[in-house]
Protein backbone atom coordinates (compact mmCIF):
# COMPACT_ATOMS: atom_id res chain seq x y z
CA UNK A 1 0.00 0.00 0.00
CA UNK A 2 2.80 2.31 0.46
CA UNK A 3 3.66 2.41 -3.00
CA UNK A 4 0.51 3.82 -4.15
CA UNK A 5 1.28 6.78 -2.10
CA UNK A 6 3.94 7.68 -4.46
CA UNK A 7 1.08 8.61 -7.29
CA UNK A 8 -0.99 10.01 -4.52
CA UNK A 9 1.85 12.60 -3.60
CA UNK A 10 2.20 13.23 -7.46
CA UNK A 11 -1.86 13.95 -7.08
CA UNK A 12 -1.51 16.35 -4.66
CA UNK A 13 1.42 17.97 -5.91
CA UNK A 14 -0.06 18.02 -9.55
CA UNK A 15 2.53 16.19 -11.15
CA UNK A 16 0.52 12.95 -12.09
CA UNK A 17 0.65 12.67 -16.00
CA UNK A 18 -1.35 10.07 -18.23
CA UNK A 19 1.70 7.66 -18.04
CA UNK A 20 1.30 6.98 -14.50
CA UNK A 21 -1.64 5.21 -14.72
CA UNK A 22 -0.07 2.60 -15.97
CA UNK A 23 2.20 2.40 -13.08
CA UNK A 24 -0.83 2.67 -10.55
CA UNK A 25 -2.59 -0.11 -12.29
CA UNK A 26 0.53 -2.72 -11.55
CA UNK A 27 0.17 -1.16 -8.12
CA UNK A 28 -3.06 -1.69 -8.13
CA UNK A 29 -3.08 -5.36 -9.87
CA UNK A 30 -0.35 -6.25 -7.23
CA UNK A 31 -2.51 -5.19 -4.30
CA UNK A 32 -5.42 -6.75 -5.58
CA UNK A 33 -3.58 -10.40 -6.01
CA UNK A 34 -2.25 -10.24 -2.08
CA UNK A 35 -5.85 -9.26 -1.37
CA UNK A 36 -5.37 -5.60 -0.42
CA UNK A 37 -7.95 -4.96 -2.19
CA UNK A 38 -10.57 -5.46 -4.53
CA UNK A 39 -10.24 -4.53 -8.85
CA UNK A 40 -12.59 -4.98 -10.96
CA UNK A 41 -12.82 -4.97 -14.33
CA UNK A 42 -14.88 -1.31 -14.22
CA UNK A 43 -11.80 0.17 -12.24
CA UNK A 44 -9.24 -0.55 -15.17
CA UNK A 45 -11.79 1.23 -17.85
CA UNK A 46 -12.30 3.84 -15.18
CA UNK A 47 -8.45 4.06 -15.28
CA UNK A 48 -8.35 3.80 -19.15
CA UNK A 49 -10.52 6.83 -19.46
CA UNK A 50 -8.41 8.65 -16.81
CA UNK A 51 -5.78 7.91 -19.10
CA UNK A 52 -7.38 9.27 -22.14
CA UNK A 53 -8.59 12.27 -20.04
CA UNK A 54 -5.06 13.07 -19.20
CA UNK A 55 -3.78 12.66 -22.51
CA UNK A 56 -6.11 14.93 -24.03
CA UNK A 57 -4.71 17.83 -21.35
CA UNK A 58 -1.25 16.87 -21.89
CA UNK A 59 -1.63 17.74 -25.77
CA UNK A 60 -3.20 21.00 -24.41
CA UNK A 61 -0.44 21.77 -22.39
CA UNK A 62 1.53 20.38 -25.30
CA UNK A 63 3.34 17.98 -23.19
CA UNK A 64 1.94 14.75 -25.05
CA UNK A 65 3.97 12.03 -26.11
CA UNK A 66 4.13 11.93 -29.79
CA UNK A 67 2.27 8.67 -29.91
CA UNK A 68 -1.00 10.51 -28.54
CA UNK A 69 -3.53 12.42 -31.17
CA UNK A 70 -6.85 14.91 -30.49
CA UNK A 71 -9.83 12.64 -29.74
CA UNK A 72 -8.15 9.60 -30.47
CA UNK A 73 -9.62 6.88 -27.39
CA UNK A 74 -9.24 3.69 -29.78
CA UNK A 75 -5.73 2.88 -28.11
CA UNK A 76 -6.25 3.74 -24.55
CA UNK A 77 -10.04 2.96 -23.50
CA UNK A 78 -11.74 -0.60 -24.31
CA UNK A 79 -15.04 0.37 -23.15
CA UNK A 80 -16.44 3.44 -24.72
CA UNK A 81 -19.70 3.40 -23.17
CA UNK A 82 -17.50 4.37 -19.72
CA UNK A 83 -16.15 6.79 -21.44
CA UNK A 84 -19.42 8.37 -22.78
CA UNK A 85 -20.46 8.06 -19.33
CA UNK A 86 -17.45 10.30 -18.10
CA UNK A 87 -17.35 12.75 -20.92
CA UNK A 88 -20.59 13.80 -20.34
CA UNK A 89 -20.71 13.96 -16.52
CA UNK A 90 -17.38 16.89 -17.61
CA UNK A 91 -20.22 18.24 -20.24
CA UNK A 92 -23.14 18.58 -17.45
CA UNK A 93 -19.67 20.24 -14.87
CA UNK A 94 -19.27 22.30 -17.55
CA UNK A 95 -15.38 20.78 -17.68
CA UNK A 96 -15.13 20.79 -21.63
CA UNK A 97 -17.38 21.98 -24.23
CA UNK A 98 -17.92 21.40 -27.61
CA UNK A 99 -17.95 17.68 -27.55
CA UNK A 100 -18.15 16.08 -31.39
CA UNK A 101 -18.05 12.10 -31.34
CA UNK A 102 -16.29 10.90 -34.97
CA UNK A 103 -17.44 7.52 -35.90
CA UNK A 104 -13.67 6.83 -36.78
CA UNK A 105 -13.57 6.61 -33.02
CA UNK A 106 -12.80 10.28 -31.73
CA UNK A 107 -13.72 12.18 -28.83
CA UNK A 108 -12.67 15.76 -29.69
CA UNK A 109 -13.50 18.88 -26.97
CA UNK A 110 -13.08 21.82 -25.84
CA UNK A 111 -10.79 22.31 -22.69
CA UNK A 112 -11.48 25.88 -21.37
CA UNK A 113 -10.04 26.58 -18.26
CA UNK A 114 -6.93 23.66 -18.35
CA UNK A 115 -6.64 24.01 -14.67
CA UNK A 116 -10.06 23.57 -13.73
CA UNK A 117 -10.07 20.12 -15.71
CA UNK A 118 -6.96 18.66 -14.30
CA UNK A 119 -8.19 19.10 -11.08
CA UNK A 120 -11.75 17.74 -12.04
CA UNK A 121 -10.00 14.61 -13.24
CA UNK A 122 -7.24 14.16 -10.45
CA UNK A 123 -10.71 14.47 -7.63
CA UNK A 124 -12.32 11.32 -10.32
CA UNK A 125 -8.48 9.39 -10.02
CA UNK A 126 -8.55 10.56 -5.93
CA UNK A 127 -12.04 9.15 -5.36
CA UNK A 128 -11.53 5.74 -7.13
CA UNK A 129 -8.02 5.14 -5.13
CA UNK A 130 -9.97 6.37 -2.18
CA UNK A 131 -12.52 3.68 -2.53
CA UNK A 132 -10.12 0.84 -3.54
CA UNK A 133 -8.23 1.60 -0.50
CA UNK A 134 -11.68 2.86 1.70
CA UNK A 135 -9.34 5.62 3.48
CA UNK A 136 -9.26 9.16 2.51
CA UNK A 137 -6.44 10.51 0.77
Amino acid sequence: MNEINIYIEKLNNNTFRSSDISLVLKVLRENAKSGQIELTKNDVSLLQVYTFALQQLELVNGTASFSVHAGDWRETVDNLSMLRLIIDGMVQKQVISNVSWNAGGLAIFDIPDPGHYMEYVYSMIRTLLNRLYERYL
